[in-house]
């Protein structure tokens, strides 16, 4: 699958600072690529230094990852916490 924006939700923050919570039946492999999030960052504003708790794998095995993003260039990357 691919990001949804449907399934995205400011939790609150400034740019830099915002935390989002994101749920999809994707895997915790696909979300973290590289490009995941490039659509949230014109949807929500999504910048460098924001994080994303994501619920990954929903209705299935159900996991929480948390990711930091950064943007450059208008792409989106993120680092997984681990």
């Amino acid at each position: 699958m691919s990001y949804d924006s449907t399934t995205m939700r400011l939790m609150g923050g400034v740019p830099g600072q915002q935390l989002f919570l994101y749920r999809t039946p994707d895997a915790i492999g696909a979300v973290d690529d590289a490009g995941y999030f490039d659509a949230a960052v014109d949807e929500y504003n999504l910048s460098s230094g924001d994080m994303i708790l994501a619920v990954t794998s929903f209705g299935g095995a159900t996991a929480l990852d948390a990711l930091v993003i950064d943007v450059a260039e208008g792409q989106a990357s993120s680092t997984l916490l681990a």
